[in-house]
């Protein structure tokens, strides 16, 4: 793949991948996507499973995980920056996905 670090770059999934790195990968890469980005801080914030209790004299907590904002569905886009460690994600997974420098 022939791109530049800095520019923006639209990835469309064309595949489920079938690995189990491969969907991390991806996840990891889609939430750059500033929309995805910005409903994953707001699901986070909404979350109500916020326990926490003392132990031993410090304050211990526990915060539930959400699903990720991002699918993986073929035909999804997401826009992100073209960071080297998105360039380097990007080419483990090019299989799965289609790159487009905007």
């Amino acid at each position: 793949m022939d791109i530049a670090p800095g520019s923006n770059v639209t990835i469309e999934i064309t595949k489920t991948p079938r690995r189990e790195a491969a969907c991390k990968t991806l996840y990891r890469v889609c939430r750059k996507d500033p929309a995805v980005a910005r409903h994953h801080r707001r699901q986070k914030a909404r979350r109500p499973s916020w326990q926490e209790w003392i132990r031993g004299g410090k304050y211990w907590h526990h915060q539930m995980k959400s699903r990720p904002a991002a699918e993986l569905t073929p035909g999804a886009t997401y826009t992100v920056r073209a960071t080297l460690d998105v360039i380097r994600d990007l080419e483990s997974v090019r299989d799965c996905v289609k790159v487009t420098v905007l």
